[in-house]
């Protein structure tokens, strides 16, 4: 793989696994390296199938980071195969500056970490500082041997409410578990040093406290081990749990607590709400008179906790005998309960304690507590970073050799989509000046010019988004026959830090064929340096190649020389340009008679795309999860769904997230389809990774399919894919064929205005929605009426990690709306986290009434009935459900006949039912029956495998 692959794998990261999780490696005798090592079988990590983190990564999944960008570009690297990710030295993740705002300590400050991974400190004084990590919704991670300065929020909340005289709130945590399954937290150390509490500023008559959470473990985690760390000078250490709130946690939150140091730290030694948890031979030391961390308790007992305790160790100044000064109830109910075996306070046992002892259930694993008066030996010499000693080593890529370039200097037969890439000595720093140009070099004309000031989105009045290093670009400019000047508008951050690399993204389409071109980059443009000396600026040329062979069969590899382009836009401009239905007959190829196929080859395909007026073209990936496409997308950058135009728009959103931030009207789809009739999309994976993030508008899609609502729409199919969003996924519009795909998000994230779309033998899967503790829900159906709508035949709704309650749908609809709420599940195996209601009726207002139900303001469905109310023909549906086992399932309590106010009378109206027929809901011809696009009558489409 070349260098610049993985520095553009650093621009994508997918937010959950696809594959099963990773074997334990079968291991030969002789010790194991402490990177390889799996979670102990003394604790709840060990369970569910145990966790091994990275530990069957290969060579090329071994990565060694010294950097910021280092450690980025090693975790997004494969996804989430199997990797080791080893920490040499101590990462500052402000990289030297401040964080400006809270958005930017959001965005820079983030270390996320996907499936299977093995994150490690290489030895003593290997960590982070000014830097979290998150464990959201993911399954099977490693984390051990790291040094971690508690983030400092920089914009603590002051509230009045809490607590009898007001606190500041801090919102990041050391290390977040959110959602995630089988997690190791092992020999790490968290300390606030060096910017303790007793240094933070008085406001409000309290320190403004900047430090949240140590380890928080929260929103449904389970099967989680925390053993053998060291957390020292802490205020709040470990929450587990989100609220008291959310009752989804019950039967989750399994947290083992072994064998860990915690010294001079005042509360939550756990604090826990609804979990299992586990504590055993722990030691805490502190006082309570001291100055910066005064002890206040050990165990906080909430709301359904259930907490075991063996031989854990307390030695606390001050603190009177009994079990009082350890263990503290918070809103106990009756689940809350607490049981000790062995346990000191000041070398006396810990006595009875006020909490019921009755748990409920026993340890499920097999452990050996020690005594008491072994404890603290045993976990100050053990316990904290740099314990450990790993010598794993691998090829994965971090860096390349400085003062190269890429293009390489005076090379010939590069292709006209190609990035730019120049390799420093150590990550560049952007520096918000300074352009990067390019030059024609027969004539000198500039092709393209990236500014790296806030100039360009200086019409911005928003904060959120950082305006230097943000430019306009233009999709498929240049590739539109019917009007040369159309293209989709869309905000884009054209450079990238990765390892020791900057890599530049030029503007769609700027390069042509068989061209010299001359690269001159500003010496403002980034600090750094190449060979000791400071970046002074640097220039180069490159010669572009011929044009492909072929219009209709084309080939696409981002790092192969032999393939007609590196990016997938490159591959739809020139097929745009020859075959789409604006383009001259005489190419022989502007019809739907004429099939047309991108080839994908296995790699990274970091881009927003745009295809427009292309009939019967394919997109095929070499292999599902070997072919990644997607940029992060999302409302706040490009809002609404989007369309082409032959001018960016200029006016400003109004309110939002983001107010002041410009709408160029290209919207938040990676993927945005116009007037595209059988268009298959097949064995790969469309992404659009942006994660949800309180401070955003987080609508985020991975395909907009955009046609018309008559029976002359439009035809998609979509085989053999994942298509994967954290909100939104799938907008689709015409008549829609999946099949054997996956579809993965959270809120509404199948919708949109269809004729017919089936979902045949497809998995439907929920994943974790960080910025919200509410169910999700699979479907918004804004279906035409007398048609099919939404169906979902033989089928599969599963769950990610930390999902534990989901709706089918909820409906869009108001008083005025004129499609319909057309879904149907048929034969479809459904996962425990479908609530049994089913269907989402709150108290909002549509065509039918205004609802009754109890899910929150959602209005009733309109099945465009008389009454609005489902029948077999229209509506919520559903037939032969079953459990994800095949086991018949019971849906007595499902949504149905249920109250509405019309005209300010109760009427009764059904809202979902089940079906007595599933007559024309059960073959492909019947479901696009109305299709015409094909022969001009009902009945053209019959899609086949």
């Amino acid at each position: 793989m070349k260098p610049i692959l993985a520095a553009r794998a650093a621009l994508l990261f997918l937010p959950l696994s696809l594959s099963a999780p990773a074997p334990a490696l079968a291991q030969a005798p002789g010790p194991i390296d402490p990177a390889r090592e799996a979670a102990p079988a003394d604790g709840f990590a060990a369970l569910g199938g145990g966790t091994t983190g990275g530990a069957a990564a290969g060579p090329g999944q071994i990565y060694t980071a010294s950097n910021r960008q280092q450690l980025l570009a090693a975790l997004a690297h494969g996804g989430s195969q199997p990797k080791i990710v080893k920490v040499v030295g101590s990462i500052d993740m402000s990289e030297g500056r401040p964080f400006a705002s809270r958005a930017d300590q959001d965005q820079r400050a983030a270390v996320r970490l996907p499936s299977n991974t093995t994150l490690i400190g290489a030895g003593p004084g290997a960590g982070l500082a000014h830097g979290r990590i998150e464990i959201i919704g993911v399954a099977n991670v490693i984390v051990r041997n790291l040094a971690l300065m508690a983030p400092c929020d920089v914009a603590p909340v002051w509230d009045p409410a809490d607590g009898s005289s007001g606190n500041w709130n801090a919102a990041y945590d050391a290390i977040s578990i959110q959602g995630a399954e089988r997690v190791w937290i092992d020999h790490n150390t968290i300390t606030d040093t060096p910017l303790t509490d007793d240094q933070l500023p008085v406001e409000n008559g309290k320190p403004r406290q900047c430090h949240d959470g140590a380890i928080d473990i929260t929103r449904g985690a389970s099967f989680v081990t925390v053993s053998y760390n060291v957390i020292d000078r802490h205020d709040k250490v470990m929450l587990i749990g989100h609220s008291d709130g959310h009752t989804a946690d019950i039967g989750r939150l399994q947290v083992t607590i072994a064998n860990n140091v915690f010294s001079n730290v005042t509360q939550r030694v756990p604090r826990v709400r609804f979990g299992q948890v586990h504590l055993f031979n722990n030691y805490l030391a502190g006082s309570k008179a001291a100055a910066a961390y005064p002890y206040s308790y050990g165990v906080g007992v909430g709301t359904g906790a259930r907490v075991i305790s063996h031989g854990n160790v307390y030695a606390v100044a001050g603190a009177a005998p009994g079990c009082a000064s350890v263990v503290k109830a918070f809103n106990p109910d009756a689940a809350s309960s607490f049981a000790d075996t062995g346990s000191m306070l000041n070398g006396a046992p810990l006595g009875v304690c006020a909490l019921p002892g009755a748990v409920g259930w026993s340890v499920p694993y097999a452990f050996t507590p020690r005594p008491a008066a072994l404890v603290r030996a045993n976990a100050l010499a053990r316990a904290g970073a740099g314990k450990l000693a790993t010598a794993i080593t691998g090829s994965g890529p971090v860096g390349v050799e400085p003062g190269s370039v890429e293009p390489a200097r005076h090379a010939t037969g590069v292709h006209t989509d190609t990035p730019l890439a120049i390799a420093f000595d150590a990550a560049p720093v952007l520096t918000g000046a300074g352009a990067i140009t390019v030059r024609r070099a027969s004539d000198g004309a500039v092709v393209d010019r990236i500014d790296l000031s806030a100039a360009p989105s200086a019409t911005d009045t928003q904060t959120a988004l950082p305006r230097s290093n943000l430019e306009i670009d233009a999709l498929a400019l240049g590739a539109m026959p019917e009007n040369p000047a159309r293209a989709r508008f869309v905000w884009y951050r054209p450079v990238a830090v990765s390892g020791n690399q900057a890599v530049v993204r030029l503007r769609s389409n700027r390069l042509a064929f068989g061209t010299t071109y001359t690269v001159s980059v500003d010496a403002e443009a980034f600090a750094g340096r190449i060979h000791g000396s400071p970046f002074a600026g640097l220039s180069w040329s490159f010669t572009t190649r011929g044009a492909p062979a072929s219009r209709t069969q084309v080939s696409v590899d981002d790092d192969g020389a032999a393939a007609d382009f590196r990016t997938v836009q490159g591959a739809l401009n020139w097929v745009m340009a020859g075959c789409s239905t604006g383009s001259p007959a005489a190419g022989g190829c502007n019809t739907a008679a004429t099939p047309k196929t991108v080839s994908i080859r296995n790699g990274l395909y970091p881009e927003l795309l745009m295809l427009r007026n292309v009939a019967n073209l394919s997109l095929v990936g070499e292999s599902r999860d070997g072919v990644q496409v997607g940029r992060a997308n999302f409302e706040s950058l490009n809002s609404g769904s989007g369309a082409s135009s032959v001018a960016p728009g200029t006016a400003l959103t109004a309110g939002g997230r983001v107010p002041g931030h410009r709408v160029l009207g290209g919207g938040r789809a990676v993927l945005l389809v116009e007037n595209s009739d059988l268009l298959t999309l097949r064995n790969f994976t469309l992404v659009n990774p942006h994660a949800r993030a309180a401070a955003f508008d987080n609508q985020a899609e991975a395909l907009y399919f955009n046609t018309s609502t008559t029976p002359a729409a439009h035809r998609l199919v979509g085989r053999e894919m994942n298509f994967v969003s954290e909100q939104d996924t799938l907008q689709l519009k015409g008549y829609v064929w999946m099949y054997q795909s996956l579809v993965a998000g959270n809120v509404d994230f199948i919708w949109g205005g269809v004729m017919a779309a089936l979902f045949e033998d497809c998995e439907i899967r929920s994943v974790m929605d960080a910025a919200s503790s509410s169910p999700g829900y699979l479907l918004q159906a804004r279906a035409t009426a007398g048609d099919a709508g939404f169906v979902f035949l033989n089928s599969r709704l599963t769950a990610g990690p930390g999902v534990a309650a989901a709706y089918l749908a909820r409906s869009g609809g108001t008083a005025s709306s004129a499609y319909v709420d057309n879904i149907a599940f048929i034969d479809t195996r459904m996962g425990p986290h479908i609530l049994p209601v089913g269907w989402c009726v709150g108290t909002g207002t549509s065509r039918t009434g205004t609802g009754q139900g109890g899910c929150g303001s959602n209005p009733p469905p309109w099945a465009g009935t008389a009454g609005g109310g489902a029948t077999d023909a229209a509506g919520w549906r559903e037939s032969g459900s079953r459990d994800l086992d095949g086991r018949p399932l019971d849906t007595s309590a499902r949504l149905g006949l249920a109250a509405v106010k019309l005209g300010g009378a109760t009427a009764h109206v059904q809202l979902a039912k089940p079906l007595d027929s599933t007559a024309g809901l059960t073959r492909r011809a019947d479901i696009f029956r109305r299709s015409t696009i094909a022969t001009g009558s009902p009945g053209g489409w019959v899609p086949a495998p």
